[in-house]
């Protein structure tokens, strides 16, 4: 059986979880329960999105977010789905994007994408925390989150 690697603390797992190319971060009360690691990339679909909306939604204060980094695209990382808890509060929320910038910054990647089908996630919000409208003449609504550069001073 294939079991998940799973880290509860990023400063001692950097390099392993540097790696991750599909994966899942949970945050819990404003703080990091886990990064798990997946094997590969589930596709959400909008049955899915309604059935765990109605049938099985997270209860508390909790934040997943799972990514991956697509194939042949190292550096760049997609943001894929966001599910919160009954809940959740927004520092809860923040600590998981954070998390997310922080895994990207490990990666040394260039940016996180995201197609945001969600109307609740409003562009005031996205662009506050430093995301901006991208791909304008595709359907729907995307984003971009570029990081800054890993850049060296010399002393």
């Amino acid at each position: 059986m294939w079991t998940r690697r799973t880290f509860s603390q990023l400063d001692t797992n950097e390099d392993s979880i540097a790696r991750i190319r599909c994966g899942r971060i949970v945050m819990r009360d404003g703080e990091l329960e886990r990064i798990e690691q997946h094997w590969m990339r589930s596709p959400v679909s909008v049955a899915q999105v309604w059935w765990q909306a109605k049938f099985a939604a997270l209860q508390g204060d909790v934040c997943c977010l799972d990514f991956h980094v697509p194939r042949g695209m190292n550096a760049f990382m997609t943001l894929d789905y966001v599910r919160s808890g009954d809940a959740t509060r927004y520092a809860t929320a923040i600590g998981a994007f954070q998390m997310l910038d922080e895994i990207a910054r490990l990666r040394k990647a260039y940016a996180i994408v995201a197609h945001v089908s969600n109307s609740r996630i409003t562009d005031r919000h996205l662009k506050r925390a430093g995301w901006e409208r991208h791909l304008l003449d595709w359907p729907g609504r995307h984003f971009i989150r570029r990081m800054q550069p890993n850049v060296s001073v010399a002393t």
